[in-house]
């Protein structure tokens, strides 16, 4: 039987197997395109969503324990061109793996977590283990959607990692 971590971690690769098809399609995009006034441009997007697997899980155990201390970790993860940005996302997800696979049920189900953000009691990766899986999704989503503004060809083959043939 596995434990619950790998099954997470089974959920968590495949999303993140379909974010990094998305941001496959960046390449050859304009990485300064803003959808609209008062929004981040795609660049800017793009290296957040990359982020997600080397940020999250160190605010959730209290590594990155202030907002000075989450934005001078982003500032350090950024880059600048879309294949940086899915190098960097790769790494990730190989750290999410090293981290999770194979932890035991007690210690994925102990209530031993508690991010800077959080103020109520402290909670399991079972929980923030299906946030963080989220997090990653909806990037994902906002992602495809600024490309497909952008004129990208992107569909909803591309938005459920399915990489097209040309």
């Amino acid at each position: 039987m596995a434990n619950i971590s790998d099954v997470m971690l089974d959920m968590f690769i495949h999303e993140s197997k379909q974010a990094r098809v998305v941001l496959e399609c960046a390449r050859n995009t304009d990485l300064d395109f803003t959808p609209k006034e008062g929004m981040r441009p795609l660049k800017a997007l793009a290296n957040h969503l990359a982020q997600i697997p080397s940020m999250d899980p160190f605010m959730y155990r209290g590594v990155i324990g202030n907002i000075e201390q989450a934005q001078a970790r982003e500032k350090e993860l950024w880059r600048d061109d879309i294949d940086s940005i899915i190098s960097l996302f790769d790494k990730g997800i190989e750290s999410v793996k090293g981290q999770f696979e194979g932890m035991s049920d007690e210690e994925f189900l102990a209530a031993n977590l508690q991010p800077f953000y959080e103020r109520k009691e402290k909670k399991s990766w079972a929980y923030y283990f299906a946030e963080f899986t989220t997090h990653v999704s909806m990037h994902k989503m906002q992602l495809w959607m600024y490309l497909k503004l952008a004129g990208v060809d992107v569909n909803m083959m591309t938005y459920y990692g399915v990489p097209s043939e040309s």
